[in-house]
């Protein structure tokens, strides 16, 4: 993944990684971009989203990507778990966070979440429900890590264990995986979730 830009971006002397920012936003438009091809950005730093996802992307185009959505006044998270040629290790962290300047970090594991944390990162952290059998311990994981945000997927099954996780999940959760249609977004806000991620553009605002 990589965009062309001119001016090149130049990183931001400091991130925004206030949480609560972060939410307020989302009360304005409750949706952050996932991005996974590099000719789907342009489309998402004109959108109203405030916030980018980079799923996919080489580890040595990151800098020049988050920095074009930071100078959009947007924030920059990045899932480490999916970077190319970036360690899945504090090491890796500490890169995102002091070297490119990321304003977040998503990964489901729940190490990198507290290394994310101790960088002063907003710390996302994914709770991927493959069915009821693994919910306890992915639960119990969520509070070993203490994440600032959980991110539930598939988003298609948030309205039906809604209720089952606000019981558990003391952090704001967003919700990702397969939303596709403005029913779903509305189903899932309407369920409690405060944003969705999502890869579909015409949701992008």
């Amino acid at each position: 993944m990589a965009i062309r830009s001119s001016p090149s971006p130049v990183r931001p002397l400091a991130a925004d990684r206030s949480v609560s920012r972060l939410l307020e936003a989302f009360e304005r438009v409750p949706v952050a971009a996932s991005i996974r091809r590099a000719e789907d950005l342009p489309q998402a730093l004109a959108s109203p989203v405030p916030a980018i996802f980079f799923l996919r992307a080489p580890a040595f185009h990151l800098g020049p990507l988050v920095w074009a959505v930071q100078a959009r006044g947007k924030m920059a998270f990045v899932h480490i778990d999916l970077i190319a040629g970036l360690g899945k290790d504090r090491a890796g962290v500490a890169f995102l966070a002091r070297e490119i300047g990321v304003n977040g970090i998503v990964s489901s594991h729940g190490s990198l979440i507290a290394a994310a944390k101790a960088d002063r990162v907003i710390a996302v952290q994914r709770l991927l429900l493959h069915d009821d059998l693994g919910l306890p311990s992915a639960l119990t994981a969520l509070e070993r890590a203490q994440p600032d945000i959980v991110e539930v997927l598939p988003g298609v099954i948030f309205p039906e264990i809604a209720d089952q996780l606000r019981g558990r999940v003391a952090a704001p959760m967003i919700v990702g995986g397969l939303i596709t249609e403005a029913g779903h977004r509305a189903a899932i806000l309407g369920a409690g979730a405060r944003a969705i991620t999502t890869s579909s553009g015409p949701l992008w605002r």
